[in-house]
């Protein structure tokens, strides 16, 4: 209920993004699903010789007429595509949860801003290959650059396991995480420091 009332807050404070009414549905739809499946499995969870009785009084005051009264589905796969697809491509929704992220200089070495950078290339790329593959042509030049450059974002984007650190700081020497050195604190500050013996 409560994350139901937030979504609908901030779909009232955030009025007027294009598509924000898709996603505000879509995380509705998904709430009032779990709510209901939340309230059936509790009244099949009643232990004991009562149990049985328990389960049937929940059962008849939240769905009195059974399946009839358990209204709510999972999104449908219409709009679930539609709620991907502005996630997955250039969008105000996009925009919107890229508020606040931080966004490193040009030249930087920064993985989520060259993400972020690299998304509506790599879209445009696509876009552009649809096409020349439903005109059966051949690219222009301009388009064999584009879509070579966006191979190449993929590519290095993908690399998983080649950085040795992921900021600037973590690369200097000495540097410890703040989790980590507060931690390293707090176990300083206990008799037990092994979490065997912790727990």
């Amino acid at each position: 209920i409560y994350l139901g009332y937030a979504t609908l807050h901030h779909y009232q404070r955030r009025q007027g993004i294009q598509g924000l009414e898709a996603l505000t549905e879509h995380a509705m739809l998904r709430l009032e699903r779990e709510a209901q499946d939340a309230l059936y499995a509790a009244s099949e969870n009643f232990p004991g010789p009562l149990g049985t009785v328990a389960s049937t009084v929940m059962k008849m005051g939240c769905f009195p007429l059974g399946g009839f009264t358990r209204p709510y589905a999972e999104p449908g796969d219409d709009l679930t595509k539609e709620v991907s697809r502005l996630l997955t491509t250039p969008s105000e929704i996009r925009d919107m949860f890229q508020e606040g992220i931080y966004s490193a200089p040009e030249g930087t070495t920064h993985q989520m801003t060259d993400l972020i950078r690299a998304l509506p290339i790599c879209v445009e790329a696509d876009r552009v290959a649809t096409s020349i593959r439903r005109e059966k042509r051949e690219p222009t030049s301009e388009e064999t650059d584009l879509i070579a450059k966006a191979d190449a974002l993929r590519d290095a984007l993908i690399q998983v396991d080649v950085f040795e650190h992921a900021t600037a700081e973590e690369a200097q020497s000495g540097y410890v995480r703040p989790a980590l050195l507060g931690t390293e604190e707090r176990f300083a500050k206990m008799d037990k420091i092994v979490f065997r013996e912790a727990a």
